[in-house]
């Protein structure tokens, strides 16, 4: 049973659209039309995309597939994406934010647009988030900038200005269920009834990883009691 786990983050991080598990219609609709093109975007000075929320609720997850999904819709292939995980401490990106600044001049080679992901982009310091405003200015026409926050308050209003705001928070136990099933099937794990399944994931409260870990859990205390 050691490696039973093995791939299991690889095969089950979302991959596509219908891969994310989302708090309400209205947020998948908003998401949709970011990626569809059907909202304009990016035009008019807008050209990012803050994902906010609480935690573990699959913000990051879906700001790491959003380049693909535009580019894609844009009839290009793969994004060509800079990742930046903001951490906490030291200069909180300001150099990575110069570099963004200097692609930002450069020709879009192979893509439509060139790609900014900023996780917990909250974590930049007040004068590199002005910094970023100035990045998101210089690349109104040829980039895009997907961000995740928990802490909305933190972030700049110019920031917040130039960004169409999408609320990622906790979804229902019951939009999980599907996933969920999905996943237990996959390991030969079936004739769970669905109560017990919507109880365990409402002691998650939204978590995705607390999820995918009581899925785990599920799946452990099945092998051990199989013949």
């Amino acid at each position: 049973m050691r490696n039973l786990f093995k791939d299991f983050d690889t095969k089950y991080e979302p991959k596509t659209f219908d891969d994310i598990v989302f708090h309400s219609a209205d947020a998948r609709e908003t998401v949709e039309g970011l990626v569809d093109g059907s909202f304009g975007f990016p035009s008019s000075g807008k050209n990012g995309v803050l994902l906010y929320g609480t935690y573990g609720t699959g913000k990051s997850a879906l700001a790491k597939i959003l380049p693909d999904l535009i580019e894609q819709n844009y009839g290009g292939d793969i994004a060509d994406i800079r990742y930046v995980n903001v951490g906490q401490g030291g200069d909180n990106g300001s150099a990575v934010i110069e570099r963004i600044k200097a692609q930002t001049k450069l020709n879009v080679l192979g893509n439509v647009y060139h790609y900014f992901v900023l996780d917990e982009v909250d974590n930049l310091l007040p004068q590199t988030m002005m910094s970023l405003k100035v990045a998101m200015n210089m690349g109104a026409k040829n980039s895009i900038f997907v961000m995740t926050t928990n802490n909305l308050s933190k972030i700049d209003g110019g920031v917040i200005n130039r960004c169409k705001l999408v609320e990622f928070n906790a979804a229902e136990s019951i939009n999980w269920l599907p996933k969920v099933r999905s996943i237990l099937a996959d390991y030969g794990v079936t004739g769970i009834d669905d109560k017990l399944l919507l109880s365990i994931i409402d002691n998650c409260e939204g978590s995705a990883r607390d999820i995918l870990e009581a899925t785990r859990m599920l799946i452990v205390k099945h092998k051990k009691l199989a013949p």
